[in-house]
Formats: structure tokens, C-alpha cells, sequence
């Protein structure tokens, strides 16, 4: 029988994921460092984000009520969307903790778009870095 780790892990590779061991990094990132990570969000994303932070809003299940409002229909969690930040962020090489952050909702984000998250190192002070980052569906600016 399987684990929880393993099942969210099998979950989680069939959506798409890559799972990566954690490696020491010793070298130097610099200012101009650029990750990059995208995602196609499902259905499936929305139902377990749903489930997971307790945020049933209709405007994210409900496409009779979603379609009466300012989107004119369903959208993604706006902290889904920026949960993958963090899913970005992890790729950076070395041990990476998120201290700080910021969004802006600029758009709204749908199930069964692609968002692209783009990320570059703006500042650096000793092993602290400060990164500029946005995400995009189809080169449009949404956080």
C-alpha cells in the first residue's frame, strides 16, 4: 500500500511536475539570475486548492454565479496562482526561504491556462537576494 507522500507524489508527476532531489549548490548567484517555471492549471488544481485552503468562493466553482461577475466567469484562486512563486522560486539552486513578498492581481487567471512565472534577481546582499517577479498567461502581465 502506498504512503501519502507517495501518492501526492505520483499525483503530482502525472499533473506535470518534476520532483528534484535537493542538491548544496556552492557557487554565486548574481544580480541578473533568472528562473523561470510554468504550469498548466486544471481542474484538478482548483478542486485540491479548494480543499486544501478551505476558500470555496463560487467565483472559482460555480460558473452560473462566476458568470455575473466583473470576469464573466470562472477563475483560478489568485493565491494559487501565486503559490507557483514559490514553485519557481525552489528551482534557484541551494537552499531557498521565501522572507517577504508582495502581488498585484492584474489580471484574472482561468483553468486551463499556462502560467509562465518569471523571476530575476534585482538585489543582492550577503546570501540574501531580492527578486523581481511576474506571471504571465499568453505574455500578458496577470501578477
Amino acid at each position: 500500500m502506498k504512503g501519502r507522500g507517495e501518492i501526492v507524489e505520483e499525483i503530482y508527476r502525472k499533473n506535470g511536475g518534476e520532483v528534484k532531489e535537493f542538491k548544496k549548490f556552492g557557487g554565486e548567484i548574481d544580480v541578473g539570475y533568472r528562473i523561470e517555471y510554468e504550469k498548466r492549471i486544471t481542474e484538478i488544481d482548483v478542486q485540491m486548492f479548494g480543499l486544501i485552503s478551505g476558500d470555496f468562493n463560487p467565483v472559482h466553482f460555480n460558473e452560473d454565479v462566476a458568470a455575473k461577475t466583473k470576469f464573466g466567469g470562472r477563475v483560478v484562486h489568485g493565491m494559487l496562482t501565486t503559490g507557483l512563486v514559490s514553485a519557481a522560486v525552489a528551482r534557484m539552486p541551494g537552499l531557498v526561504v521565501l522572507l517577504e513578498t508582495y502581488f498585484k492581481y492584474t489580471a484574472p487567471v482561468r483553468i486551463g491556462d499556462t502560467v509562465k512565472v518569471v523571476g530575476e534577481v534585482v538585489e543582492k546582499e550577503k546570501n540574501r537576494y531580492r527578486l523581481d517577479v511576474r506571471c504571465y498567461v499568453e505574455g500578458k502581465v496577470v501578477v
